[in-house]
């Protein structure tokens, strides 16, 4: 994947990476259209710290295409065997 398409994302991922025990995903549109009305970002966290630190680090609506932040647990991710169904990617 192409991160260079979108430098917030990029820059989304570089910020998760200093974060303790959090994966970041992709899924939706975005995987599928050149030209996505919105980029669709699971957060899986241990630590629900991590996501507001992420959260308050980026104003995701301003972003083009705007981001939708989805925070679960890896437990919830299980249950709702939410990777499988919508596709997602891991990005980190």
């Amino acid at each position: 994947m192409d991160l260079n398409r979108w430098p917030h994302l990029r820059l989304l991922i570089e910020a998760a990476q200093g974060l303790p025990s959090l994966q970041v995903w992709l899924f939706g549109s975005a995987l599928r259209s050149e030209r996505p009305a919105d980029l669709d970002i699971l957060l899986v966290y241990e630590d629900r710290s991590a996501v507001v630190t992420l959260r308050a680090m980026n104003r995701c609506e301003d972003m083009c295409p705007p981001f939708h932040l989805i925070a679960m647990t890896s437990r919830e991710v299980d249950e709702y065997d939410f990777i499988r169904r919508t596709g997602a990617v891991r990005l980190m």
